[in-house]
């Protein structure tokens, strides 16, 4: 067999392996693989803030998280969908939702209405939050954790930042005060099968 033969043999193996294995890959990847879905939060806002002298919390946190599915031949379904609420790693509010079937090509509107009721502060967010309330605003993290389509699914919204009309420690959410800048989110879908 001659120099010319064998590398004519291997081009056309190539070639013939390209278009096995190659080319579904290729339209799997632009057709068929399901796009993931994005989240942004909408809306926060803050209403009864109430912080004690003594660093104990209530408040009502009501956001507003649109999630955004691109894809066009896959339905997700959202099951144990919680809520909470974050100020430096301390959880001050959580809420469960209802699950949820978002269809094809569809935006849905998640809204979670989470109660911090006489929550006891750490040294750190209550400084965090006296300080804030002082200046007129609060900021605060937002986490959706569910199960998505039997995947884990995790949504990071950090630093809503919410304007309120405050006193000292006692601010109430003022409508005309409350201009909140919608923030996208993180997002981190996993499988725990090993």
């Amino acid at each position: 067999m001659s120099c010319k033969s064998v590398m004519l043999c291997t081009f056309v193996s190539l070639v013939f392996l390209f278009i096995v294995i190659g080319i579904p890959i290729l339209i799997y990847n632009a057709v068929v693989k399901p796009k993931d879905p994005t989240f942004t939060l909408d809306h926060a806002s803050v209403t009864g803030f109430n912080m004690t002298s003594d660093g104990h919390l209530t408040s009502f946190f009501d956001v507003v998280i649109r999630a955004n599915n691109p894809n066009h031949k896959l339905k997700l379904k959202y099951t144990r969908v919680r809520v909470s609420i974050f100020k430096n790693k301390q959880k001050l509010a959580e809420d469960v939702l209802v699950k949820f079937t978002q269809r094809k090509r569809n935006v849905t509107m998640v809204r979670s209405e989470a109660v911090a009721l006489n929550l006891r502060l750490k040294e750190s967010p209550r400084f965090d939050f006296q300080f804030e309330s002082g200046v007129g605003y609060l900021d605060f993290d937002v986490f959706m954790t569910a199960m998505l389509n039997g995947n884990n699914l995790e949504v990071n919204c950090r630093h809503a930042i919410v304007n309120i009309t405050a006193s000292p420690l006692v601010a109430a959410s003022s409508p005309l005060a409350n201009h909140f800048r919608s923030l996208r989110c993180s997002v981190l879908i996993y499988n725990n099968d090993v």
